[in-house]
């Protein structure tokens, strides 16, 4: 593990470790986009709205688990490139078992008050039906998808990308199956879908802890004490993550609110597409940060500084050219991307299709920002991790959708979230080059 971790050839331990987790990861967002193309069809842009409505939920669970997971994966990797392996089997044992409790609470919390979360969530009217439907299903597999999640930042900084690779498309066929079965065959319309997605997750989990049990893993179960300083150097380690991913949670409702009031429920379907497509992009931008994250920590702890920033430029060349491929493909095909969800519907097609033309410009400057963010938190740096992601994430976004489209109209909309991002990018970059200089010298 240490040797492909301090490979000397940038470009064989970026490409051997990195784009096994950039597949995974993608085929981790094909289930959400396989779910929306056959509610789409089957359902209409109701379902797709819906579908939206529900996200900060989601996003709240996977604040925690991300969270607590970077924090985990962070400090384990850490202690392994000092060769403290008990250490990292404490970190990974604890960072296991608090995710997997902090989301149980949550998710008994939100089964028993569904009625209240589903009107919290905005859905009003019919509406309201078509979200309560998804979320009183896939609520009670929320937590195996938190637990895969988990696994599989792990498997990854066990240096075994190829293996959770091979778990996240074992569910992403049974997803595909199980989709076509309950929503096309059988027709059972949003409970069919959350059905397919939350059995699917099984697969995974039950691979997951079929791998760790069997103990040929790195990282080994272990009894431990629980201290309340170890957890909150967890947290402050994640803590950046957590902002990001709380952040989405907030802003996806404001953006919900914003779209309903000036477009209905089109609007809210369209942003649902383009959150597709940003979703798949952010997939891949993920996969490439996942990647680097506990080899960037690893040499940090070994102290190879000299290592990490060739991995940076490194990373920072590959999401630039997602982001051009993404921009293009967005731009110039923008109505016929829209059109894959929409079956005919005129007025989605036309909203989505300039949000999407203008919303794309956020494509080509996002990777920078992630990359900067999983730099920042890989070595420790939380307190500048979390500035950038409050940055990105939270404050410069809502101060964005509130003010742009009062001046610039529904365009305003569609571009706060490029300009959110270039402001973000350029902070993020003196951040990188003084702590850089700090490193170096």
């Amino acid at each position: 593990m240490s040797e492909i971790f301090q490979e000397k050839n940038i470009i064989k331990t970026f490409l051997n470790y990195s784009i096994p987790c950039i597949i995974g990861m993608f085929l981790t967002s094909f289930i959400i986009i396989v779910d929306g193309i056959f509610i789409g069809w089957k359902v209409g842009e109701n379902g797709l709205a819906a579908i939206n409505l529900t996200l900060p939920v989601f996003y709240i669970l996977m604040a925690v688990t991300i969270t607590i997971g970077v924090g985990g994966v962070t400090l384990a990797t850490q202690s392994l490139g000092a060769k403290e392996n008990h250490r990292a089997n404490y970190y990974f044992s604890f960072s296991l078992m608090a995710i997997f409790v902090v989301n149980t609470i949550i998710v008994v919390m939100i089964a028993v008050f569904l009625d209240e979360v589903v009107m919290l969530l905005n859905a009003k009217d019919f509406m309201y039906q078509y979200v309560k439907s998804f979320l009183s299903v896939v609520v009670y597999f929320y937590i195996f998808m938190m637990m895969n999640m988990a696994f599989s930042m792990f498997i990854r900084a066990e240096a075994k990308p190829q293996l959770s690779l091979l778990f996240g498309l074992a569910g992403n066929i049974f997803n595909f199956i199980l989709d076509y079965v309950f929503i096309m065959k059988m027709d059972w319309g949003m409970k069919g879908a959350a059905f397919a997605s939350g059995i699917a997750v099984l697969l995974p989990f039950l691979f997951g802890i079929g791998y760790f049990l069997t103990k040929r893993s790195v990282f080994r179960f272990n009894k431990f004490t629980v201290t309340l300083l170890d957890f909150k150097n967890i947290l402050m380690i994640g803590s950046a993550e957590f902002i990001s991913q709380i952040s989405i949670s907030i802003t996806t409702f404001i953006f919900n609110l914003v779209l309903l009031e000036r477009f209905g429920v089109n609007g809210v379907a369209a942003f649902t597409i383009i959150g597709y497509v940003l979703f798949i992009q952010n997939m891949i931008l993920t996969g490439i940060a996942i990647g680097i994250h506990p080899v960037i920590s690893y040499n940090f702890g070994a102290k190879n500084i000299g290592m990490i920033f060739k991995l940076l430029e490194t990373a920072l060349k590959a999401v630039f050219l997602v982001g051009v491929l993404v921009f293009m493909v967005s731009f110039v095909a923008s109505e016929s991307i829209i059109s894959i969800f929409s079956k005919g519907n005129a007025e989605l097609l036309h909203i989505g299709g300039i949000g999407l033309k203008f919303f794309s410009v956020a494509f080509l400057l996002n990777g920078y920002n992630m990359i900067a963010l999983v730099f920042f938190t890989s070595i420790g740096e939380t307190k500048v991790a979390a500035l950038v992601s409050s940055l990105r994430s939270l404050i410069l976004l809502v101060i964005f959708l509130l003010v742009l489209p009062y001046i610039l109209g529904d365009i305003g909309i569609w571009l706060t979230t490029p300009l959110t991002e270039a402001v973000t990018l350029v902070i993020a970059y003196f951040l990188v080059t003084r702590t850089k200089e700090k490193l170096t010298h």
